[in-house]
């Protein structure tokens, strides 16, 4: 079989549009030749290399990279947050459209598959990265106070400054927040700033955490070094309350595993031996068994409070 032609000096190593193939002299053909791809609608790319394509099944990086190449416009929203790793529910992980932001006076992209947006961003808000360029860690949460439940929100924050690997400070958020004043989904970003924790480990536990608030308990704290008598470290508890020597861990799946599950049942060990109380959780005792009914995380967490004398707020 013949080899295509070259690709023109000006399309060769980056995405183009159809339109773009037509003014270098191309014919509809030549698109259709098997070293090129369509990552989205429109726009070709071609492949790098031997081996097999993406263009079966283009990854959403595939994707923005291409679209946000060929619109000059910046990754925003929901987009970004997928590439920047934010934890989202399960009605939006499976979206297929592309969010893309142009500056305030260039019109909004309007694609096929694409949410556009028209709004001013700050230099910093932007980060341009290896294969695209996309809004900021903080510019993206903020933008999905528009989009997200006051708990998603919540919950996305914590992430922004979890314990490893942090994408901000919370000192970073606030000042940002500070400028954010005014704007579209600042009262949301402000209500959910004030339930946001930094130094969480996972989604999990701060949906744990949120639940007992919502439901009259007292906050837990989180991560708080659990010392014994002499002064010896035990463990970081997920959440705790240390005046009544109760902890609080969320095990998700990687905590199914024989190693991982010895490693667990030694360190809660340990933490009774020294006069803990430890509750262990995980996804179903977040959920109410019958509606109206509260979760059993609740029911257990307030039951081991009382037991070690707390005394709930008058109504």
């Amino acid at each position: 079989m013949r080899p295509p032609t070259p690709l023109p000096a000006a399309l060769a190593g980056r995405p183009f549009t159809a339109a773009e193939a037509r003014s270098a002299g191309l014919s509809r053909r030549r698109l259709r030749a098997g070293d090129l791809v369509s990552p989205c609608h429109g726009v070709r790319v071609a492949v790098s290399g031997p081996g097999p394509t993406p263009a079966a099944d283009p990854t959403l990086l595939d994707r923005v990279c291409a679209l946000a190449a060929v619109t000059g416009a910046v990754v925003s929203h929901l987009s970004a947050a997928v590439l920047w790793g934010f934890p989202l529910p399960l009605r939006l992980e499976c979206l297929t459209a592309v969010h893309l932001t142009s500056p305030t006076g260039k019109r909004a992209v309007r694609r096929k598959d694409v949410v556009g947006h028209s709004q001013a961003l700050d230099p910093d808000e932007i980060t341009v990265g290896r294969q695209t360029v996309c809004t900021s860690p903080l510019r993206t949460w903020f933008d999905l106070a528009t989009i997200l439940t006051p708990d998603e929100l919540v919950i996305a924050g914590d992430f922004l400054l979890r314990r490893r690997n942090p994408l901000a400070t919370l000192a970073a958020l606030d000042a940002y927040l500070g400028r954010r004043r005014g704007m579209p989904g600042c009262r949301r970003a402000m209500h959910a700033r004030a339930l946001i924790r930094a130094g969480t480990d996972s989604p999990k536990e701060s949906e744990l955490r949120l639940l007992l608030v919502h439901h009259g308990l007292p906050e837990p704290g989180i991560n708080i070094p659990m010392l014994d008598a002499t002064g010896g470290w035990i463990q970081d508890p997920d959440m705790s309350y240390e005046e009544q020597k109760i902890a609080i861990q969320y095990d998700g799946g990687h905590h199914a595993s024989p190693a991982q599950r010895r490693s667990d049942i030694l360190r809660d060990e340990d933490a009774r031996d020294a006069g803990w109380r430890v509750l262990v959780f995980t996804q179903r005792d977040l959920e109410a068994a019958v509606p109206g009914r509260e979760p059993r995380a609740v029911t257990r967490v307030r039951a081991a409070l009382l037991e070690r004398g707390w005394i709930p707020p008058r109504p």
